[in-house]
């Protein structure tokens, strides 16, 4: 039935692209022009539409390049197939995608060796115990995400990978585990002061204060405009709550009560992005499960990430604050992976735990059990580079071209962000694309009205990272939600649908904080505000999971 529907909307996307033909020549003499309009909207709607209808989430994406491919061919689906091809492997060649899908890669090989190790088993064992409720085990894994702040990638992993058998004790849905993962690791980096997110942000910043003229440290730029990144702080504000309440509302709360009641934290059917055969990735009865065999590979991980940040970024010549603004994350994340997995090799066989032939075993079945989320996240590169292609991003922005005032601005630039980042599927596109725009724009504007042209720059720095958040949140294609849904065990459709409510609730605290910008109230009134918003909404339509605590 899934395969009918697949097949029936790859030909209504083709007649809709042919139907556009007449457009599409009219207004694209060469690849890449900027002035496709609104078709440039089709590709990434057809594959969140399609992925959201069917739950399928590859053959969507490759719809969505196909349709993008197709656009750039002049209405050609036949040549557009073979040039969607080409998008993937292009994606795939780059080499930061490259690095990051290795590093997926060989973290699922990790945790496979592991589990062969008991590692995974000794730390479930000793947080079962510290833990005394379903509330604790949820607040447990929202203090992770705090404690892994430098990274939204290494959140995701290491507090996934650690939380999911505990949370699986205590009957807690993998959706909500997921939404819990996903929503510390961004605005959690966000608002850190230190992570590879300001790294990418203050890169982007000192290249529109140069333009600008603007002598001030683009990292003092960022600092400041932290109180205004108001969607990562009402996200956590909102969190905290939900997790205290043991409230839910919408698709959330039917998962959460299927698994309290069930014990089912994936409903039938589920397809997780992560799957393990217990047979092969189990200890073995007898070997002993020692805390520190969780701690040294983790600790490892963790360690080794940061120490090749701050080596990639020039430390010690440099402070490690600029280090880790300069650092290449992807190189750190591989070469960090790689190291620990030999590390843990090393200390594991020192121990004697397996075999060296079955601790190579668990790294492959890890590696595999890891696969298909890798190959969603190649596929959501492909389609990344044809949404830039067709210049998606361009159309979304110049519609809103009129809109000058600069006390709106940080308001209209979370909105469009929040839209940029859910029909592209990248916050870091976003955040490249929206920063050179707005920034003059706010700047200009508020010299030629009298304004201090600074007054509403930082707000609105604030307001592009928060709407790239935001829009990354909700969408299906974006590479930090597949790895959310990937490292939590989570079926990815399943995380995005019961996530999308509780994102755009904290999004309507983050607009009425941005009113409050626009009327200069102060920052901590407005993050007040807008997370107090987001809570009273939650608590007047969410009910209790009315499931009695362990």
């Amino acid at each position: 039935m899934k395969t009918k529907k697949i097949l029936v909307f790859v030909m209504v996307v083709m007649a809709l692209v042919l139907l556009f033909n007449y457009e599409v020549l009219a207004y694209s003499n060469t690849e890449g022009n900027s002035n496709l309009g609104i078709i440039s909207l089709l590709p990434p709607l057809i594959a969140i539409l399609l992925a959201i209808i069917t739950k399928e989430v590859i053959p969507s994406l490759f719809i969505g390049i196909w349709v993008s491919a197709t656009i750039l061919t002049r209405g050609n689906p036949v040549e557009g197939f073979g040039k969607s091809v080409e998008f993937l492997w292009t994606s795939l060649g780059d080499p930061w995608s490259a690095r990051i899908a290795l590093t997926s890669l060989t973290l699922g090989g990790l945790v496979g060796i592991m589990r062969i190790g008991g590692g995974i088993d000794a730390v479930v064992q000793w947080i079962t115990k510290k833990i005394r409720s379903t509330k604790g085990a949820m607040l447990a894994t929202e203090l992770a995400g705090f404690i892994i702040f430098f990274e939204d990638y290494v959140n995701t992993l290491v507090v996934g990978t650690a939380m999911s058998p505990i949370t699986k004790e205590y009957k807690i849905s993998k959706e909500k585990l997921s939404y819990i993962v996903d929503s510390t690791a961004a605005p959690v980096a966000c608002i850190a002061g230190i992570s590879s997110w300001v790294a990418y942000l203050v890169g982007q910043i000192g290249m529109q204060f140069d333009d600008l003229g603007i002598t001030l440290s683009p990292y003092k730029a960022y600092l400041s405009s932290i109180p205004n990144i108001l969607y990562g702080f009402v996200t956590l504000a909102l969190l905290t709550y939900i997790v205290l309440s043991q409230r839910d509302f919408g698709p959330m709360l039917k998962a959460e009560r299927r698994s309290r009641k069930t014990g089912k934290i994936l409903r039938d059917g589920a397809k997780p992005l992560i799957s393990k055969k217990s047979d092969e990735l189990d200890s073995d009865k007898d070997c002993p499960k020692r805390l520190i065999n969780f701690f040294i590979p983790i600790l490892s991980l963790i360690g080794l990430i940061f120490i090749l940040l701050i080596k990639t970024g020039g430390w010690p010549e440099i402070t490690i604050s600029e280090a880790i603004a300069n650092g290449s994350s992807s190189k750190a994340l591989c070469w960090g992976a790689f190291g620990s997995v030999f590390i843990t090799i090393v200390i594991y066989k020192i121990q004697n735990l397996a075999s060296l032939e079955k601790l190579f075993k668990g790294y492959i079945e890890g590696m595999r059990s890891i696969f298909y989320g890798t190959l969603i996240l190649i596929f959501a590169w492909g389609i990344g580079s044809s949404i830039k292609a067709v210049d998606t991003a361009g159309y979304l922005v110049s519609i809103t071209e009129g809109i000058l005032s600069p006390s709106i601005m940080p308001l209209i630039t979370f909105i469009i962000g929040g839209a940029i980042s859910f029909s592209t599927g990248t916050s870091y596109g976003t955040i490249a694309v929206l920063m050179p725009i707005v920034m003059p724009i706010v700047y200009n504007v508020s010299i030629n009205t009298g304004i201090d042209p600074l007054t509403f720059v930082f707000p609105t720095i604030g307001a592009v990272l928060a709407g790239a958040i935001f829009g990354d949140h909700c969408s299906p294609i974006s590479d930090t939600t597949i790895m959310s849904s990937m490292f939590t065990g989570s079926d990815h459709i399943d995380h995005v649908k019961t996530q999308i409510p509780y994102a755009v609730l904290a999004s309507i605290g983050a607009l009425v904080g941005y009113i409050g910008v626009a009327l200069r109230i102060p920052s901590i009134i407005n993050i007040l505000a807008g997370a107090l918003v987001a809570i009273i909404i939650f608590r007047f339509i969410s009910k209790p999971i009315n499931v009695i605590e362990n």
